[in-house]
């Protein structure tokens, strides 16, 4: 092709890729994140459908739980109560606000004459009765109600339940989505049925959307009511929205914050490795291409970036980089071969290197692919995203970034070598020649040492171990944890046996003694904290009373009460129709050495201790769900790894024509997944929802230089055996040390989040990358060598003959 019409070619691609961006950019205002709860659960499983059945039965309200920790004053004192009253009728006024619930304004109930169907509650509350503070403090001592969720135990600090009210809209197409997902639980759906349940998912979707941003703006609200009182006391925000609040603004900050602090680290390094400002502008120009598009896919294709996914931005910048730098290396070596015609330079560059870095990023994708096996939903999620990020990284690299070099820059023939990269590469060309035994077996201890790590890798974790423990989100919810009876909230529905159901009665006298046992039972854990249920409800009565009502006494109670009120009392805790009653409490994640799977067993063992049969009760609600992905992770660590590993091979195998190459150039991965995983194993760092990740995105990573200097190697072993080592690393040897370098600098800089998995995710990633490094340029080259080396003619295209000949 003529140099003009070249130049015509790459200055229609220019123009192309620069009405594709102005078109994903338009798309990418779209582009959501999801910070709710349900983004690190599995959806659609048992566990999850019994929850949602569970949570329409029972219709929980959402709240936001203020506490409050007055710095003079006691929580029962007169300023303290008249405080929470004015912030509460401020709060009021936030118009998704049903009610905010406070020691001031809730039914004391104690005291009572007695305990009647023409009950008042209004009657009942400190606003009405005006108790001074030593009365008041008596009558809610060891209250069964309200002691670990208006008020903590050491009477230090007093709560504040914000209630919001449920657009009727979202209650009636949650109604429709749960009974359609119930359906699940007994067969497959239809295809008519799961028509409609998306389409009742898409309505859904929309108006969460609108509730999220409302929900952000009420948080806001509600801090800038507490701001003027902060001087009298501390305030502790805690509950789900809290959560989501702050998981947003973590996202946001590390899409933005270390997007920008990776990008400016990375012109650093550019700067430092090539010396020329055209190697800085162009890469970084292809990388804002790159991340634009993939926004806009991903908006388009509907999908939101979660906790899990927050780095892929980040990710892309230097995936796209690593390929990026490979044409700029190839790019100055042929100048200093004497090439000096832009055109002739770039087409050449683009020759020489279309398949090695279309392999590698194919390799990366795949590696990146395999998450889509993990069986995991947000997992899932992230690996899709990345599959697409790196098509699109591979879009630009090979077709935009070569366009860009010809319509825009011309030849400058500065080359500037790095003398210490130059005298490393030399000795460890010279090691890898005189010591293949030394480094073969220090290889095989690294690994062993990796393996044995592996088994002792563990899936346990908290929410509150996801922030720093300097943060304020960390030091709220510690708080709320606890003070407050607990983070994350786990329930158990029992269903009335046909021997404890009378048909006269609501509830047996026999039936609320068994959810007085199994409420026994679950406080004798020390990370169980705060337990309701009807039971409590009764206990209240007998306190009334002066003595336990009879079973039809209570029946005449609860049958002779408003609705409203029998609603409020009862409605979130027993169930009628299903004759089910709800045992809701929360797990303090707090609680020293909490072993979730031990404590389900034990729990499970106490419903058998008393003779419940495992059909009449369920535990559910998002402690359960948290741990059901736990009791996955490790197995689905195994199973991706297994995957990425058979597809590597084959991949490598198709790339090299020989299964041989495929093998050799396969160990240096399993050497660094191995090692990393190890590491993980001997420093006690478990397994979540990110760190999964990091096997599976080392290798995809990894392999990339593994296969660049594969493709080297084997051409120079074609000119000159004894060369081919030394050549491969004095050529493809500077940019596997340029990318390395490169990533990990960038994934570094994670180390500054909030975020404790972005971190881990971050420095584990940085190290994977070096451990790659060193094996790529140590056994590497060694197996080479020492299997490959002997024929002259194994080349990527003649490889399949050397297979046959040996």
């Amino acid at each position: 092709m003529k140099a003009k019409t070249l130049k015509i070619v790459a200055l229609l691609i220019t123009l192309c890729f620069v009405v594709a961006v102005a078109f994903f950019a338009w798309q990418a205002k779209n582009f959501e994140i999801d910070a709710s709860a349900d983004t690190l659960l599995m959806k659609d499983n048992k566990h999850y459908l019994i929850t949602q059945q569970a949570a329409e039965r029972y219709n929980p309200a959402e709240f936001i739980l203020i506490a409050y920790k007055p710095k003079d004053q006691s929580i029962f004192a007169k300023e303290t109560l008249q405080r929470i009253d004015k912030i509460s009728q401020e709060i009021n006024q936030i118009e998704r606000v049903k009610a905010v619930r406070s020691l001031v304004n809730v039914p004391i109930f104690t005291g009572l004459k007695q305990f009647s169907v023409n009950i008042s509650t209004d009657d009942l509350t400190w606003e009405k009765q005006q108790y001074n503070a030593q009365e008041f403090e008596k009558k809610l001592t060891n209250h069964p109600l309200y002691e670990g969720l208006l008020f903590n135990s050491e009477h230090t600090a007093i709560g504040m339940q914000v209630v919001f009210k449920e657009p009727n809209t979202l209650k009636t197409l949650q109604s429709d989505i749960v009974a359609i997902q119930s359906l699940q639980l007994k067969r497959e759906l239809t295809k008519p049925e799961s028509e409609k349940l998306d389409k009742l998912k898409l309505k859904k979707s929309i108006i969460d959307k609108e509730l999220d941003e409302k929900r952000i703006n009420e948080i806001e609200a509600i801090r800038e009511i507490l701001q003027p009182y902060s001087s009298s006391g501390e305030f502790f925000l805690g509950g789900n929205n809290l959560l989501a609040y702050q998981l947003i603004k973590i996202i946001k900050n590390d899409l933005i914050l270390f997007g920008s602090i990776i990008l400016i680290i990375i012109s650093i390094v550019l700067f430092t490795l090539f010396r020329q400002l055209r190697w800085v502008i162009l890469p970084l120009v292809c990388c804002a291409a790159s991340v634009v598009c993939t926004l806009g896919l991903l908006a388009i294709f509907g999908l939101k970036v979660t906790v899990i996914s927050a780095n892929v931005i980040a990710l892309q910048i230097i995936l796209s980089l690593a390929l990026i730098i490979h044409l700029i290396v190839q790019y100055q070596e042929l100048l200093q071969e004497g090439l000096s015609e832009q055109q002739a330079l770039v087409t050449e560059t683009i020759k020489r290197k279309i398949k090695p870095c279309f392999y590698a990023g194919l390799t990366t994708a795949i590696g990146f692919g395999s998450l889509i096996f993990s069986g995991i939903q947000p997992v899932i999620s992230f690996g899709w995203m990345m599959v697409i990020a790196m098509l699109v990284t591979l879009f630009v690299s090979l077709i935009l970034f070569p366009a860009l070099l010809i319509t825009t820059l011309k030849v400058n023939t500065n080359v500037k070598k790095h003398s210490a990269i130059s005298f490393l590469m030399h000795s460890c060309a010279n090691i890898v020649n005189q010591q293949p035994k030394m480094i073969i077996m220090a290889s095989i201890v690294v690994t062993a040492i990796g393996i044995a790590g592996c088994f002792r890798l563990t899936a346990e974790n908290s929410f509150l171990d996801y922030f720093k423990d300097s943060t304020d989100v960390y030091r709220e919810l510690s708080f709320i944890d606890q003070h407050f009876g607990g983070s994350t909230s786990f329930d158990i529905l029992y269903t009335v046996p046909q021997h404890q159901r009378k048909a006269e009665l609501e509830l047996s006298a026999s039936a609320v003694q068994s959810i007085s046992d199994i409420q026994q039972k679950l406080a004798s854990h020390s990370a169980v904290g705060n337990i309701t249920s009807i039971a409590d409800f009764t206990l209240i009565a007998k306190t009334v009373a002066g003595k336990p009502l009879t079973e039809y006494e209570l029946t005449a109670l609860y049958r002779g009460l408003d609705n409203d009120l029998k609603n409020d009392l009862f409605g979130s805790y027993f169930n009628e129709e299903q004759q089910q009653i709800r045992i809701s409490s929360r797990i303090k994640d707090s609680t020293p050495s909490l072993n979730r799977s031990e404590l389900l067993t034990s729990i499970r063992q106490d419903m058998n201790d008393l003779g419940i049969d495992e059909k009449d009760y369920q535990l559910t609600n998002l402690f359960v769900l948290y741990q059901d992905i736990l009791s996955r992770l490790v197995k689905s660590q195994f199973f991706t790894l297994s995957i990425v590993y058979l597809a590597m091979a084959l991949v490598l195998w198709v790339i090299f024509s020989s299964i041989k190459v495929a093998l050799i150039a396969l160990i240096p991965n399993i050497i660094t997944t191995a090692t990393i995983m190890g590491i993980m194993g001997i420093f006690g760092i478990p397994l979540d929802l990110m760190t999964l990740t990091i096997a599976a995105v080392a290798m995809g990573i990894s392999v990339d230089d593994t296969i660049h200097y594969v493709h080297r190697y084997l051409e120079e072993n074609k000119k000159d055996q004894d060369t081919a080592v030394e050549n491969s690393h004095l050529s493809v040897g500077y940019a596997v040390i340029y990318t390395t370098a490169v990533i990990i600098l960038g994934f570094a800089a994670l180390m500054f989040s909030d975020f404790v998995p972005s971190i881990l995710f971050g420095l584990l990633t940085s190290a994977a990358m070096g451990i790659a490094l060193l094996t790529d340029i140590t056994i590497l080259p060694v197996l080479l060598n020492r299997f490959i080396r002997n024929d002259k003619r194994e080349t990527p295209q003649t490889a399949t003959q050397g297979d046959k000949n040996n």
